[in-house]
Formats: C-alpha cells, sequence, structure tokens
C-alpha cells in the first residue's frame, strides 16, 4: 500500500493511549468481564458470574493467564443479565490449537439459542446465533470465519480468514435490533462483514446460555469444537462502532500496527511484480477495464453524455450498463413494457432511443457496450407481467420453470441484440432466486421425473447435498436460457462475448442449488467470461487461484472488484481512491486474457477517477477478449 496509517482518535474514555498492550477494563457498558485468570468465576458480571467448565484449565494467555479448551471441551455462562438481545458488542482473543488446511472440519467458538419460534417458520423451530470457522464444508463453508447471528432471520455474514497455530487474533461481533437485526464481525480490529437479516416484527429472546468452544448453544450436538485458548472475554451492553472496535484492538495488541499492515502483505506484494500486459504491434494495450452501472442515469442524453465521459476520463473502456432490472424495458420494445423513467421520457420525445443513444455515444468514445440483464430478478412493485410470478414463486424472482417466461425473457434479449450494436451482453441473476412451490414449478418437475417435487426436496445424497433430481431440475431451466442467448446470439453476431455474473463454487463443492453453472457453460463454451463478484476490500485471490488452476478456460474468470464501502447502518459510501487503485493494479497483474471490472459506477467519485488515471489506467487500453467460440 501507498498509504500511512491512520491513528484515529479514541473515542472510549476506558481505552486511554498506551504503548503497551493492556487488558479490558470495566465500563458502563460493560455486562460481562472475564479476564480468563480463574476458572471460577468471571471478573465482573450484572447477571450470574459463574462459569461451567466441561473440562478446560487456566494457561499462558494474551494477557496474563488464559483458558484452554482441549476437543470436547467447554464452557458456559449465564446469558441473563449478561447479554442484551437488543443490541450489545461481543469481544474476546482466540489462539487455536490447529491451522486452516483440513478442508472438511469446522471449529465453533460461540454460539446460543434464541427463542424467534413467534414469527419463525415454525417447522423449522427456534433460531441460533454460532460463531464458528466453516460451517457446513459440503456446501462450501471451509476457509471462512462464518458469523450467523439470527439463522432464521437471515442475518449471516462471512470472511476468508485463515487460523494459524499459535497465533492470537481478536475477534469481535456486534449486532442492534431496529425493524431488522444488523449484525458485524471484526477480525484484528477491522470489520469484516455486516449481516442485515430480514424484517422482523419484535426482538427474540436468548434461550440458552452462552457457549464458548462449543456448537451446543446452536442447533448442533457438540460436533464442532475450539481447540485453543480464550481470554479478555467482554460483552457490552451496546453496539460499539467500527473505531471503537479498532481502538480496542490496538490498545489490547502492542504490535497492532505490524498486524494491521500485514492484512494488506497480499496487495504488496502483488503490486511489486511488474505489470506487462499484451500490446498490439504499435504498442497499444490490449486489456479490457469494464465498469457496471446499475442506476438508469444514462437514460436521457445528458446522463450518457456525462457517463461516457467520465469512464473515458479514468480509463475504461467497456462499459456494462443494467437495461432489464425486472421492471420493464429501458429500450422501446413491443415486447415488455417499459420502466416507468423510460415511458415518461419517450412520451416526451417519442423519436429518442436511449439505448441506441448511449451505444453511439460510447463507440465514438471507443468504449464497448454490454448491456446488462437482471435475468430472473423481479421488482415487486412493477405492476406487469404477473402472470410469470404466481404463487409460490421464490420472493423477487420470475418464475424459472414457466416456459412462457423463458421465451419472453430470451425473446426480450435477443431484440436487443439483433437491434442494436452492441458487443457483448452481461447476464446477471441467472439463477432460480430459490426453490419454486409454485403450480407450474411442481407440473413441471413431475413431467421430468415423475415424482412430487415437496417428496423430492426431503431428500439428500450421501454426501449431504440436496437431492440429484431437484439440482438438475433447476439447472435445466437456466441452462436453456444461457444456451440459447448463447448460439442465437451469436447467429446474430458472431463476434458477442456473453458474460455472466456469479460467486462460482471451489473444486469439489456442491453445484449451485439455483441453477447458476457458471463452470459448466464455460466449459460447454456457452459463456465467454465468468465476472466473479469480489467486493470486499481483501480480495478472494487464493479462491482465485484454486478456480483458475481447475477452470476449463482460465481466461474465462474474471474478478469484479469493488469501489465502495457498506456501513454497518447500510449506507454505501465510495471505498478509498488508492486502495480502488491498488486492486485494480493487483488485477491488472493477474491479468489471464479478459482483463478486469469495477463495480459501480454511481460510486465512482472523482477522487477514484484520478487515482485511477494517474495509477493503473494511466495509459490507454482497447478492449481484448478471448472468446470461448475462437479458442
Amino acid at each position: 500500500m501507498r498509504r500511512a496509517l491512520t491513528v484515529i482518535p479514541m473515542t472510549l474514555t476506558v481505552l486511554s493511549a498506551c504503548c503497551h498492550a493492556q487488558t479490558p477494563l470495566k465500563t458502563a457498558d460493560t455486562l460481562l468481564l472475564w479476564h480468563c485468570e480463574s476458572e471460577a468465576t468471571v471478573d465482573y458480571a450484572t447477571g450470574d458470574p459463574r462459569v461451567a467448565l466441561t473440562g478446560g484449565s487456566i494457561t499462558v494467555g494474551k494477557h496474563g493467564n488464559g483458558l484452554h479448551l482441549a476437543k470436547d471441551q467447554f464452557v458456559t455462562v449465564a446469558s441473563k443479565g449478561n447479554v442484551l438481545a437488543r443490541q450489545g458488542t461481543v469481544m474476546f482473543w482466540f489462539r487455536p490449537d490447529w491451522s486452516t488446511k483440513d478442508k472438511t472440519s469446522s471449529h465453533s467458538l460461540l454460539s446460543w439459542r434464541w427463542a424467534d419460534g413467534r414469527w419463525a417458520d415454525a417447522t423449522l423451530g427456534d433460531g441460533y446465533c454460532v460463531l464458528s470457522d466453516g460451517w457446513w464444508e459440503s456446501g462450501g463453508g471451509a476457509d471462512r470465519l462464518y458469523l450467523v447471528f439470527e439463522n432464521q432471520l437471515y442475518a449471516h455474514t462471512s470472511r476468508p480468514q485463515e487460523f494459524v497455530v499459535g497465533r492470537w487474533i481478536h475477534v469481535a461481533f456486534t449486532w442492534e435490533f431496529t425493524d431488522h437485526p444488523i449484525a458485524s464481525l471484526f477480525i484484528n480490529g477491522e470489520r469484516s462483514g455486516t449481516a442485515n437479516g430480514k424484517p422482523c416484527s419484535e426482538i427474540p429472546r436468548i434461550s440458552s446460555a452462552i457457549h464458548l468452544g462449543t456448537d451446543r448453544g446452536a442447533d448442533g450436538g457438540g460436533e464442532r469444537s475450539a481447540e485453543g485458548t480464550f481470554d479478555s472475554i467482554a460483552i457490552l451492553s451496546r453496539a460499539l462502532s467500527s473505531n471503537e472496535i479498532r481502538e480496542a484492538f490496538r490498545n489490547q495488541e502492542p504490535e497492532w500496527a505490524a498486524i494491521e499492515a500485514e492484512k494488506f502483505q497480499w496487495l504488496r506484494d502483488g503490486l511489486a511484480k511488474p505489470y506487462t500486459p499484451r500490446r498490439t504491434p504499435e504498442g497499444q494495450i490490449l486489456e479490457s477495464r469494464a465498469l457496471l452501472d446499475e442506476g438508469n442515469g444514462w437514460i436521457t442524453p445528458e446522463g450518457a453524455q456525462t457517463r461516457i465521459e467520465r469512464l473515458k476520463q479514468a480509463g475504461f473502456n467497456v462499459y456494462i450498463p443494467c437495461i432489464w432490472h425486472g421492471r420493464g424495458t429501458t429500450w422501446p420494445s413491443e415486447l415488455a413494457p417499459q420502466d416507468a423513467g423510460t415511458a415518461k421520457l419517450l412520451n416526451e420525445t417519442p423519436t429518442y432511443d436511449p439505448l441506441h443513444n448511449l451505444i453511439a455515444s460510447a463507440h465514438a468514445a471507443g468504449i464497448e457496450v454490454h448491456p446488462w440483464f437482471c435475468v430472473m430478478y423481479r421488482d415487486e412493485r412493477w405492476p406487469h407481467m404477473a402472470e410469470f410470478a404466481e404463487e409460490g414463486t421464490p420472493k423477487g424472482a420470475f418464475e424459472a420453470h414457466s416456459l412462457a417466461f423463458r421465451k419472453r425473457i430470451i425473446e426480450l434479449m435477443l431484440e436487443v441484440i439483433e437491434r442494436y450494436d452492441v458487443d457483448g451482453i452481461n447476464l446477471d441473476y441467472i439463477r432460480t432466486k430459490g426453490t419454486s412451490k409454485s403450480a407450474t414449478a411442481r407440473q413441471s418437475f413431475r413431467e421430468q421425473f415423475g415424482l412430487e417435487l415437496e417428496e423430492a426436496l426431503k431428500q439428500k445424497q450421501a454426501n449431504g447435498w440436496g437431492n440429484a433430481d431437484v439440482l438438475a431440475w433447476q439447472a435445466r431451466a437456466i441452462d436453456e436460457i444461457v444456451e440459447t442467448i448463447s448460439t442465437r446470439g451469436r447467429a446474430l453476431k458472431p463476434s458477442l462475448i456473453v458474460s455472466i455474473d456469479g460467486h462460482p463454487p471451489k473444486p469439489g463443492e456442491m453445484r449451485s442449488p439455483q441453477g447458476r453453472n457458471g463452470v459448466e457453460w464455460v466449459a460447454k463454451g456457452w459463456i465467454d467470461v465468468l465476472y466473479t463478484m469480489d467486493y470486499n476490500k481483501h480480495l478472494s485471490w487464493k479462491k482465485a487461484d484454486l478456480l483458475r488452476a481447475a477452470f476449463p478456460s482460465p481466461s474465462a474468470l474474471v474478478t469484479i472488484a469493488g469501489n465502495y464501502d457498506r456501513m454497518p447502518d447500510r449506507k454505501v459510501v465510495p471505498r478509498d481512491a488508492t486502495l480502488v487503485a491498488d486492486l485494480v493494479g493487483f488485477l491488472q497483474r493477474r491479468n489471464h486474457g479478459n482483463g478486469l471490472a469495477l463495480y459501480l459506477y454511481s460510486m465512482l467519485d472523482d477522487a477514484q477517477i484520478t487515482a485511477l488515471r494517474k495509477g493503473p489506467f494511466r495509459q490507454d487500453a482497447i478492449p481484448a477478449w478471448t472468446s470461448s467460440q475462437r479458442r
């Protein structure tokens, strides 16, 4: 990185600056504090201070002593009075006896149970909170630290996390219930992810003790333990801010500066490698640099011109504007109603074609246009095409198992490919968005397999994956869309670049239960580019390397990096410009043929444009693609 670390002013009076490590101190917000100096009771508790040990012993800790747990050993602490359901913070230090190498096992650090049956699906029982290294390994859970704060309200987040034998890490998570649960996970003072759960009418009650070193507080039977040492465990009555968590870590870790610098060592190492792009005989760089735009500000002539000028100023040469977001067309079409903004504009200027204008403006500036379709997404505020979202269809989706819908969405995309001078087409939400229970879906499954869908959904494969017939049924519906667009679209435009957006599973992980199987589509030559969405500050480059090594065509895998940060209150803000430029530079040095992409246009501020143009995009480039049809 080319940035100095900024020390943020202290916001907690109890965490005063000190050049030596401190143990956490009791504050007005403290509900429970345990320095693990004794096995019998915690240092302070507003509830029951006693601890119940199932094994465990006092050993050398992070600050003085610590509590060591071997396999199948765990600790419980009363939750009543010691933790509040409405909001709070949990912080502790942990030193594992294991490293993140075994891809088939996981370790639960903390868990408790929710009494939420008042609104949860009664067939599922009550929910749970768990903090776990890995969770469902057969479904792709290995190598990630999971905070499943309230599983039945879908409040969960995860991040890649490497645990190393004997290395202490500071773990914290915060939560707050408004009209929905918000929970954030922090590792070594840095917020690693935020979970925004589903709306709820009331706050659940914590119905079990707090469990350390086991999943017994969740729905597990103790299979997942956490062999290692705990220290400096604190529970507070409010959700601390990101700055407060960072300062707590820094005050308790004398080597905080080195640890924080190490977080981005992968980025510094990547940027230290030479940038050697492909070039034309005349020396021009051959590199696709795409920017995705989810808004519709390009519809007006002024909006289109502004976007093209800003893309050109930053150094992008591929524009991916969303033209179908499940609420109508943004081009004049006879196949579906228009979205409200386009309809208003065309009523005022009936001869104006927004998409034609955009493409012409972009091509005049040397920028390709790859229109973006959110294929299966349905904006439920849009009253049209309701016949393709019958009862039982997944929320916010069109019915994937409706032959009529598949025909309609294919015709819409082909209309754009045939009518406009597009360079490519991008398919997003190219998945079912769930398992439909509609009458159309049940009939479709019955016709294909001679079985009832409800019965098949109860069955699982020996490895824990979903029923093979259900997976195949989901895949067939989505496959039909992708294959048809690939074959008929390329028949109309042989040079058409077909791309999809997704999260491809690593080798050996379960295929998508929603039919999005980009790796297979690459292998079949249906798509040219599989954009893997990787919007965190810390790119999942190790996963990308594993994927690429097993990929049928390594050049097809392209990373979309993020240029924004999401705050705990859900507010989205532009990411630091230097970091954005560095992430782009890192991806340039790992370019395997189809360039890189950035999401999204609305967060592209002036500082990012300047940093990109002065840094990784200081030289212009010509879009270059490795097509699956020309390999």
